[in-house]
């Protein structure tokens, strides 16, 4: 398989973009990351690099260098941090690595308060592949991540290898993204800037068990009990029904889950199976 459409998008992102970047080619990986680390400088953007060894991150002061940018310069001001994704992200006996998020949200409102326009993050992801208990909880991650980057000035791209995820967990990373390097299915589930989460795309069949596992992994990072489900264009009974059996079993968490702006077809299938009844801790809402 072969990405063309990947390295194009990464140097063209703006403020509150969170890119899942999927690549197979890594020489024209290096060479986008390279773009989207200068067009971050120039734009006056604090930017954070970070790698894992043999990934495109790990020669960038190699290419900012050829390109002609004074890169110990630039680390030295604060302006480039270039660490370890799996350092960064798993510091600590817990090994959390929802702890990036933290850093990013630290970093931003550091940037802004000197006077600079935002924070620009690279994030190469091959670290999770040997780390079970992150790999699970990485989801929602990425859906926090993806609010923060709504409520702050934050450019964000996550790096996937295709080669080395598998297609499931690289399908689950996917949809908590608000852009994608490649079209590849059009279920997606994102964040508002008011913290709501929307469920948009198709959920039928084939996509049911991919929804129950996207829904219940991100349980824990869920900022409000209110799914908006107004971007579902199609839904049918298999569908529905990981959507609802997977409601009910985070409800512990967060309490009854509302699905706000139901569209008609998926009322009509509630209904008619009275599932108001086998899920009572799902609420339909206009």
């Amino acid at each position: 398989m072969t990405i063309v459409l990947a390295v194009r998008a990464v140097s063209d992102l703006t403020v509150h973009d969170h890119l899942c970047f999927v690549y197979d080619r890594p020489a024209e990986a290096r060479q986008s990351l390279l773009d989207y680390v200068v067009a971050g400088l120039a734009r006056c953007e604090r930017v954070h690099v970070y790698r894992e060894p043999g990934a495109p991150g790990a020669t960038i002061e190699k290419g900012l260098r050829a390109a002609g940018l004074p890169v110990s310069d630039l680390m030295a001001s604060g302006m480039l941090l270039v660490g370890s994704a799996g350092e960064t992200c798993l510091a600590g006996d817990d090994g959390d690595a929802a702890r990036l998020v933290d850093v990013v949200a630290t970093a931003t409102r550091a940037a802004l308060d000197e006077g600079l326009t935002g924070l620009r993050v690279y994030v190469e992801t091959g670290f999770l592949l040997d780390q079970p208990d992150a790999l699970a909880a990485w989801p929602g991650c990425e859906l926090r991540f993806d609010l923060l980057a709504k409520q702050l000035p934050i450019t964000a791209v996550c790096a996937y290898d295709v080669r080395e995820w598998t297609p499931g967990n690289l399908a689950l990373a996917e949809m908590v993204h608000t852009r994608r390097s490649r079209h590849h299915g059009a279920l997606r589930m994102h964040a508002g800037r008011d913290g709501t989460l929307r469920l948009s795309g198709e959920v039928d069949w084939s996509a049911a068990d991919q929804v129950y596992r996207l829904l219940v992994k991100t349980a824990w990072s869920r900022p409000t009990p209110v799914l908006d489900v107004s971007g579902v264009s199609f839904v049918d009974v298999s569908g529905a029904r990981s959507i609802g059996t997977a409601c009910e079993a985070i409800a512990g968490r967060h309490g009854p889950t509302r699905l706000r702006a139901a569209p008609p077809l998926l009322r009509e299938i509630w209904d008619s199976a009275t599932w108001s009844a086998s899920f009572p801790s799902v609420r339909l809402e206009d």
